[in-house]
């Protein structure tokens, strides 16, 4: 009798065990699978001048996909920027021919895509979102990504209207070689260009490092 009770005893613990495993191995969380706190925890040397705050601070946080939506945006503005700056690095520097009117089209669409189209895809609410190379300094020094996203917009402007001017020989201009076909190709004919024109293309580049240097880490 006491053996057949052990038995039953022993035969439920071990279904009730069996059934708590089996919960837990087949439960799914279909919430926002990215919101873990140690994903945001710093783990420098708290004795440096500036620790990074911890992400759990900048709650109520966006939806998981609106985030990732956000995410998405600002790096196709970034690929965009890097490729006419790329591109215009190639006509100022000699490995295409000049077009000036690309080069100020370049120039207006980093301008469009800055200032504050640039800050609307940093909401507080999408920090540290996984895919992200944003680093949490950002939103703990808004005002200087504000001053450079504006710096920014201001930069590609003032190339863009640096692009526009045709001065003569006599007040100093430099003749690049035009381009002449879809590839890119210079040809014999000359276009005159602002010999300021690389002093806003550096200016312009320059303020994209910057805020590189402060704000963009590795993927989360």
């Amino acid at each position: 009798m006491h053996n057949s009770i052990k038995t039953t005893l022993a035969l439920l613990v071990g279904l009730l065990l069996f059934g708590i495993s089996s919960a837990l191995a087949f439960s799914f969380d279909f919430g926002d699978d990215d919101d873990d706190w140690w994903r945001y925890a710093y783990w420098g040397n708290p004795n440096q001048p500036w620790v990074a705050p911890n992400g759990m601070y900048f709650y109520p946080r966006l939806p998981y996909f609106q985030r990732h939506d956000m995410v998405d945006r600002r790096q196709q503005h970034m690929a965009y920027r890097a490729n006419a700056m790329d591109e215009l690095a190639a006509m100022l520097y000699g490995r295409l021919g000049f077009d000036r009117a690309q080069a100020i089209k370049l120039a207006r669409g980093i301008e469009s895509t800055s200032g504050t189209v640039l800050m609307d895809n940093f909401h507080p609410g999408a920090v540290a979102t996984y895919g992200s190379r944003t680093t949490l300094a950002l939103w703990q020094n808004q005002d200087a990504f504000r001053a450079n996203a504006l710096a920014l917009q201001a930069a590609a402007k003032a190339l863009a209207e640096e692009f526009e001017k045709q001065p003569s020989a006599e007040e100093g201009a430099v003749f690049l070689p035009q381009r002449t076909d879809g590839y890119g190709q210079p040809s014999q004919e000359k276009v005159a260009v602002s010999p300021r024109v690389w002093e806003k293309y550096n200016a312009m580049t320059g303020t994209c490092d910057s805020c590189h240097r402060g704000f963009r880490g590795y993927d989360w």
